[in-house]
């Protein structure tokens, strides 16, 4: 006789039941975060929808893990933010005329922010990533630091590392 799985439970490698987590419901509920932190990532809105795709690709594969319904948005920040950094490694040798092209066409326009975000661009990436997510996207100190995969105080240091180093570039 054949068995089947119900509908709220699937059989993880040890054979227990784990809760089904719907992705879908996560991604309609955090993907305009997702999207945004992404193209802060990439500075490039082809990439970042990529980079989106993959991290929604790599949480339904792992989707078994997440084990606190709760922290659901950090689980995703985490693994975009992992994914981002990986490809940045990846691709590194790969260099993109995109973004400079982009800021010389608004840089009339935009003045004095074109000097923020290019100190925000100049900041190492970890470190612009923790400003983001902390100013930005607005998450707690405990939140980035959860996304990070980082402790609190390394995200206090950066936070405040990086916002000096962008007060001094934009004097």
């Amino acid at each position: 006789m054949e068995t089947v799985a119900k509908p709220d439970a699937l059989l993880d490698r040890s054979g227990q039941g784990v809760a089904v987590v719907d992705i879908e419901a996560l991604v309609a509920q955090h993907g305009a975060l997702l999207l945004a932190l992404a193209h802060t990532f990439t500075r490039n809105w082809a990439e970042a929808e990529d980079l989106f795709q993959s991290t929604v690709e790599i949480a339904l594969r792992n989707a078994d893990q997440l084990r606190e319904p709760a922290a659901a948005k950090a689980w995703l920040v985490r693994i975009e933010s992992r994914e981002a950094f990986r490809l940045k490694r990846r691709f590194r040798r790969f260099v993109s005329l995109e973004l400079h092209v982009e800021e010389l066409r608004h840089e009339v326009e935009m003045g004095a922010s074109v000097d923020r975000r290019r100190a925000v661009a100049a900041l190492p990436p970890r470190t612009r990533a923790a400003l983001l997510l902390h100013h930005y996207c607005g998450f707690s100190v405990d939140e980035t630091a959860a996304a990070l995969n980082v402790s609190p105080n390394t995200v206090k240091t950066q936070l405040r590392k990086g916002l000096a180093r962008i007060r001094e570039e934009v004097r």
